[in-house]
């Protein structure tokens, strides 16, 4: 019985050795989408500033429509950096679509 205790053991250990940690499982789309919005968006779309869509305003668009605005519109230059998973999540996050 202790050697099988002991491979019993072992098994435990490398599936936990196998298994990816908790903490480091990226984000879902929506959830990145989320914190980049959060991050990278939400200052000047929710101050009031008028030359900003509102959250609102841009719920309505349709994804493609703000992925095309990160892309190559109006906020490609604040976009830059983004991947296109990245310009995805925030348009998915934001249209909850």
């Amino acid at each position: 019985m202790g050697m099988r205790s002991t491979w019993v053991g072992a098994g435990l250990i490398a599936v936990a050795l196998a298994s990816p940690a908790t903490s480091q499982t990226p984000l879902a789309p929506a959830s990145r989408g989320e914190a980049l919005y959060a991050e990278r968006c939400k200052e000047c779309h929710e101050s009031g500033d008028e030359r900003a869509p509102t959250r609102a305003q841009l719920a309505a668009k349709a994804p493609g429509d703000i992925v095309t605005a990160l892309t190559t519109g109006p906020m490609a230059p604040m976009a830059e950096d983004l991947t296109p998973e990245d310009k995805q999540a925030v348009a998915a996050y934001l249209t909850a679509r």
